[in-house]
């Protein structure tokens, strides 16, 4: 369990990993490409509300792993926790560090203000602002200007990260834990680490987060399903 988890971790570390050695850093959409805007809906399976969504898909997807549907049911309930865990851990470590977004970083910049002004303002104050100045910005899109809008909070560490990586976890320890190893386990293993991959690159690129950001939420996800996971294993192994 400590491997195969350990070893999918390691997979989505990668990601930032690769953005600090080639030095890749967002500034200003300039960079945006036609395929961005498919990360961009991706990111937003992990946006609220749609997240929701993403987490009732996710645990139907999950179905074929049980026996059972009220193993299936207690098996939902393992998935609840370990996203809600998660994202209270990601939430408690927003609030402490209070980090800026890039976005709200380069909006300070263009305005001659610092980001500490820009988040002395309440969530409704700050949407209209980075409203007023990326609307004017000719290389961020109406989609894009709509994100920054959401998503005016703090960035260390990645709430999508965490909830991507969460349910890559799940997927590998319910798959180690049950004993699967089906295509469709495989299947359902790859399309999770995929998606995971795909979420946190999104978030460097559409300049929602830093690649610190990334590595620091991936580790909390590992540490708490490792967490979880180690629990259940004891547990079947002592029935």
């Amino acid at each position: 369990m400590f491997k195969r988890l350990s070893l999918y971790t390691l997979l989505l570390c990668l990601v930032p990993f690769f953005m600090w050695v080639f030095s890749y850093q967002w500034h200003g959409n300039a960079q945006l490409v036609e395929a961005d805007y498919w990360l961009y809906l991706l990111t937003e399976t992990g946006s609220v509300p749609y997240a929701l969504i993403t987490c009732g898909v996710f645990a139907l997807m999950f179905r074929f792993l049980f026996k059972s549907r009220k193993q299936w049911i207690l098996g939902v309930a393992v998935m609840a926790f370990s996203v809600v865990a998660t994202q209270a851990v990601k939430t408690g470590l927003k609030a402490v560090f209070k980090e800026p977004r890039p976005f709200t970083v380069y909006l300070a910049e263009q305005t001659n203000r610092t980001p500490e002004n820009f988040y002395a303002n309440d969530r409704t104050q700050r949407a209209v602002i980075a409203k007023d100045f990326y609307s004017t910005q000719p290389d961020t899109p109406a989609w894009l200007v709509k994100h920054y809008e959401d998503e005016t909070g703090y960035s260390f560490p990645s709430g999508h990260t965490i909830f991507a990586a969460t349910w890559l976890m799940l997927a590998v320890g319910f798959t180690q834990l049950l004993g699967h190893r089906s295509w469709q386990a495989k299947l359902l293993v790859g399309s999770m680490a995929l998606w995971s991959l795909l979420m946190l690159i999104s978030r460097v690129r559409l300049g929602m987060h830093y690649p610190i950001d990334l590595l620091v939420a991936t580790l909390f996800a590992w540490l708490i399903n490792l967490i979880i996971f180690s629990f259940l294993q004891k547990k079947r192994s002592s029935s």
